[in-house]
């Protein structure tokens, strides 16, 4: 029996990886500051919102306006994520990315604002062995990946992502893994680093708190949020580029398929 061909089975999910990285250190610094411009929004109103919610006993009085904050901050983040993913595309292809004006800024939220919200309840259904998750994160990655605000109809990016998605699933599957064992050893240093932080205040700066005298005090659902949403930001980043590779890879090995 033959093998498969290279052309075929595409770039190994290491190689991706490695790649990404690479493009992490050639990004410019103006691709990340818009990367957190967008992103870093959302996770602090995020974790306003959990605190709020999970200790103030009037929130339920003002649930609905800070659903309908954060609802809007996560656009928000999602539009400069494709912002930063197009850049990243223009950095890979050496090509100068096209321009941002209004109209295409304008479709690109109404793209990211029409497709993006249901990942929000896909994402944790496909953790159920039934549904598949590695499928159903690859297609929203690359749905703010591959929206670059052109005049394309909306089928045509949900078609796309479609397909990148289902492109390699072998790579797709071994990368999200590398990916989640790295998130969790970052999660394990953001929250070893935060919960000795009090105590080395206090050694180096004669600072007191609570926390200082009783760790145990900091470990509550408010610093877990914090340190997920700490990794997410140190995370994300990585997984865009790898996204963005392998778009690029696939577009340039079977164009007809993307």
């Amino acid at each position: 029996m033959k093998s498969t061909p290279r052309r075929q089975q595409g770039k190994g999910a290491l190689e991706l990886i490695e790649e990404a990285t690479h493009l992490l250190r050639a990004a410019p610094a103006a691709a990340l500051a818009g990367y957190y411009l967008g992103s870093l929004p959302f996770v602090l109103g995020w974790l306003y919102f959990w605190a709020d919610m999970s200790r103030d006993p009037d929130a339920p009085q003002h649930l609905t306006a800070a659903a309908l904050g954060l609802a809007l901050l996560f656009l928000w983040m999602k539009c400069w994520q494709a912002v930063f993913a197009r850049k990243l595309r223009a950095l890979i292809s050496v090509e100068p990315a096209a321009p941002w004006n209004f109209s295409r800024a304008l479709r690109v939220f109404l793209t990211q604002a029409v497709l993006q919200p249901s990942g929000l309840f896909l994402l944790p259904l496909s953790s159920i062995p039934v549904l598949p998750f590695a499928w159903v994160y690859a297609f929203y990655q690359n749905l703010t990946a591959l929206d670059d605000g052109e005049s394309a109809p909306l089928r045509s990016l949900f078609k796309k992502s479609c397909r990148q998605a289902a492109l390699w699933p072998r790579q797709n599957h071994l990368g999200l893994a590398i990916l989640l064992g790295f998130g969790f050893c970052v999660f394990l240093n953001w929250a070893t680093f935060c919960f000795v932080l009090p105590v080395l205040t206090k050694m180096l700066f004669s600072v007191e708190s609570v926390f200082a005298r009783s760790g145990a005090s900091l470990l509550n659902t408010t610093f877990f949020a914090a340190m997920f949403g700490l990794t997410y930001l140190s995370v994300d980043p990585i997984a865009k580029r790898f996204t963005c590779c392998a778009a690029f890879t696939a577009n340039r090995w079977s164009p007809a398929r993307i």
